[in-house]
């Protein structure tokens, strides 16, 4: 730079040259394991092949993405990959509304947002990039249906499903919020079919019991472990065997252990699996049919509108006092999952509402607004009770209707019954050309897909027609970015067997969504039904993920971002306008992790300000670097004026304030460190800031001292520069390379991206 020429702040054509540059070096490759040094698999979210990246993407990714560069920057082996989760319904109506197939929807869709992510300078490793839509992939899902239902935890059953008809399929109860469809957010009800389900229930106390081990880790955040608590719905309490006029008992539970006198009921589930022999009455079983075959509307979702089936029969009172009538009511499944509870009016609202129906006009329950009613006596107790726990969560169905999802590997047969496809014939293909209208299943009106031999006796038999819900696919998600590309092809036993898998599992970090939850508590299900069964019996402890960190959304005016609302912020326009280095610093320095991102404009300016500001500034005293460097390396190889020592311009009077900068830059520095270990990407950036902020107050000390900076004194604001923008490189990167470049002595070419150790260190 010795014309003097600044060159202003451009981040399009910066940030052009430094992704070019990453590509050409392979720079975010995945390592080779071999060696030892410390490995890293972060893990970031698998987004649906929705058409665009939204600002909450980059949000998740910015945060996975600073983290992953910081670790390689120490010296760590790092995998950081990504994968499309590219089934499921949202690809199935974007494909109606374009009226194309799903295929091709979601291969226009994920080239797009592959773009957009690499306009961003996301560290991902693209070679490892995949689609849970192709074959190749989908078979992982067949794969694992048919070892599950070797292993008893997927099976056939019928039974209540929540269904919505707006979608036209059925949903597990972890999609349904606050009664209607996660997706649609139509009503959804409550009906019986025949459908696959998924047996989380064999893993929930192992699910709970590890709770403690990875919050003892402090690598889980709280945001994560409070999802899955939520998702267990854990309750404690007691059960008690409770006896017929018949002599049939029931197992009841309770989470009331000192009000067992104040039972005035029993209610059982429709999910329960002794709920039969409890509608042994013709009436009162043609109305449990009714009830589940005639669903369950949202608006009779509500205690005092929810069904009541009143079986007609009684069971003991725990404390010797009147029989307690029996009742059927799906209110039982929200609160406490498929099982038989007490009625207790005084303890809790709904409980009071059923009592009113149930027993009125005899008596009318009431239970204070604000506090619970006293603990009764149970000194009269005649049944003993013992320690319990029901967990809201429990099985739910896998299998959906319709034809944009993993084929599932069942053929039905007449003379052999149901029939799994043998593995060695996987994956059994989707049909590409298939053009849904969301009305029915189209798959199974196609008699190429439909009509197959049994793989028993080799006579005529029928596909299943339904699908594999997408959400089943995300169970081995966080897997297939651990297999080298290359390695893709093989059989999934030689997959399971490889040595990455060992090396890099678990993941050293999860970074996703406030609303992941289920997704990971499931994953986590998966993952000890697979050390269990043997291909992942190198995970002793079951758990996928050794940390993870959920952050909250972003929202707009208080509000979530929503096409519908009319309140998305496009990242596409905020590139074009600001650059992406401004808008993934704009997220991270907005809010913690932990809360919602309420997003504004202001954070925007603020971190485009910081940036153009320090580049200006970096520019200006490089170019006087370079020109003094120019001088001082002149013919005669004297030192020219401007190139005067502190001791040529008298006593040093500044030495000190070259000590406070470099205490400055080693405080910042572990400060920093501290905040990128933690994923305190806020405090991070905003410690990058103040650092900023001194090192500018640094020279104008020195100039208020002196007058001018001696060449010890400019040579010690180089390097703190230097060191700035390297401990920038995890949340700006490519203006904290191209500082880099520019900070470079003449003849030198090779930037230093590595972690400071917080030292200011002459060049």
């Amino acid at each position: 730079m010795s014309d003097g020429t600044i060159p202003s702040y451009d981040p399009q054509t910066i940030e052009a040259r430094r992704q070019h540059a990453w590509h050409e070096q392979g720079a975010f490759r995945t390592p080779d394991i071999a060696g030892d040094r410390p490995r890293k698999y972060i893990k970031p979210s698998a987004p649906f092949t929705s058409g665009n990246i939204h600002i909450g993407h980059v949000r998740s990714y910015s945060i996975g993405d600073a983290y992953a560069r910081f670790c390689r920057a120490r010296g760590e082996e790092v995998l950081f990959a990504f994968g499309f989760d590219s089934f499921g319904l949202p690809a199935e109506l974007g494909a109606i509304a374009g009226k194309e197939s799903p295929s091709a929807w979601v291969d226009r869709c994920a080239q797009h947002m592959i773009g957009q992510l690499r306009r961003l300078g996301f560290s991902f490793d693209w070679e490892r990039t995949f689609m849970s839509s192709d074959a190749v992939m989908y078979r992982w899902s067949q794969w694992l249906f048919l070892t599950l239902l070797d292993a008893g935890l997927v099976y056939r059953g019928t039974g209540s499903v929540d269904w919505c008809d707006t979608c036209q399929t059925t949903l597990a109860t972890i999609q349904v919020e606050n009664g209607t469809c996660w997706r649609c957010h139509d009503p959804v009800r409550l009906i019986q079919r025949p459908q696959w389900y998924l047996r989380i229930s064999a893993y929930v106390e192992e699910n709970d019991r590890r709770l403690s081990e990875l919050a003892a880790s402090g690598m889980w955040d709280e945001n994560a472990l409070a999802s899955q608590r939520f998702v267990l719905g854990r309750v404690d309490g007691v059960e008690l065997d409770l006896c017929a006029e018949d002599g049939a008992t029931l197992t009841v539970f309770t989470p009331h252990s000192g009000a067992l006198e104040l039972a005035r009921f029993v209610a059982i589930s429709p999910k329960h699996p002794e709920v039969e022999r409890w509608a042994g009455d013709a009436e009162v079983h043609e109305r449990l049919e009714e009830l589940r075959s005639g669903g369950l509307e949202r608006s009779a979702r509500e205690a005092d509108a929810m069904p009541l089936i009143d079986t007609g029969r009684t069971l003991s009172s725990p404390t010797g006092g009147d029989p307690l009538p029996v009742i059927v009511s799906p209110m039982v499944d929200g609160r406490f999952g498929a099982t038989a509870v007490l009625g207790i009016p005084e303890h809790d609202r709904t409980d009071a509402v059923i009592a009113e129906r149930l027993l009125a006009p005899a008596r009318v329950f009431q239970t204070p607004p604000d506090q619970p009613a006293p603990e009764g006596s149970t000194a009269s107790q005649t049944v003993p009770s013992r320690a319990a726990v029901r967990y809201r969560a429990n099985d739910f169905t896998i299998s959906r209707q319709r034809s944009w999802g993993t084929p599932i590997p069942i053929v039905y047969c007449e003379k052999c019954g149901t029939a799994p496809v043998p593995r060695e014939q996987l994956p059994v293909i989707l049909p590409l050309d298939v053009k849904p209208t969301g009305a029915g299943n189209p798959l199974a009106e196609r008699a190429d897909f439909v009509e197959t031999t049994c793989p028993e006796c080799g006579g005529s038999a029928r596909r299943e027609t339904d699908t594999l819900d997408c959400h089943f696919d995300a169970l081995w998600l966080w897997i297939p970015v651990c297999v080298p590309s290359r390695e893709r092809e093989q059989t999934l036993e030689h997959i399971l067997a490889l040595e990455d898998l060992r090396a890099w599992l678990p993941s050293e970090r999860v970074v996703a969504g406030s609303d992941s939850g289920n997704f990971v508590f499931d994953q986590r299900t998966v993952t000890k039904a697979l050390r269990d069964i043997g291909p992942l019996e190198f995970l002793e402890d079951g758990e996928p993920f050794a940390g993870c960190l959920f952050h909250e959304m972003v929202i707009s005016d208080g509000r979530k971002m929503s096409k519908h609302l009319g309140n998305v912020v496009d990242p596409d326009e905020l590139i074009e306008r600001h650059g992406a280095d401004t808008i993934r610093l704009a997220v991270l320095y907005a809010a913690r992790p932990q809360r919602s991102l309420n997003w504004s404009d202001s954070a925007v300016q603020r971190c485009r300000r910081f940036l153009k500001q320090l580049w200006d500034y970096s520019q200006a005293r490089f170019a006087l670097d370079s020109a003094a460097a120019t001088e001082s390396g002149g013919a005669n190889g004297s030192s020219a004026e401007a190139e005067q020592t502190a001791t040529e311009m008298g006593a040093d009077k500044t030495e000190h304030l070259r000590k406070r900068l470099e205490q400055w830059c080693e405080t910042a520095v572990e400060k920093i460190t501290e905040d990128l270990g933690e994923l305190e990407m806020h405090s991070a950036v905003r410690n990058v800031m103040r650092l900023f902020d001194r090192i500018r107050d640094y020279e104008k000390r020195v100039i208020a001292k002196r007058g001018s900076l001696c060449a010890e004194d400019r040579e010690a604001l180089i390097a703190a520069l230097a060191m700035l923008a390297r401990v920038l490189i995890p949340f700006a990167p490519h203006i904290a390379e191209e500082l880099l470049i520019a900070s470079l002595p003449p003849g030198t070419s090779e930037i230093d991206t590595s972690w400071p150790a917080g030292e200011l260190v002459s060049r």
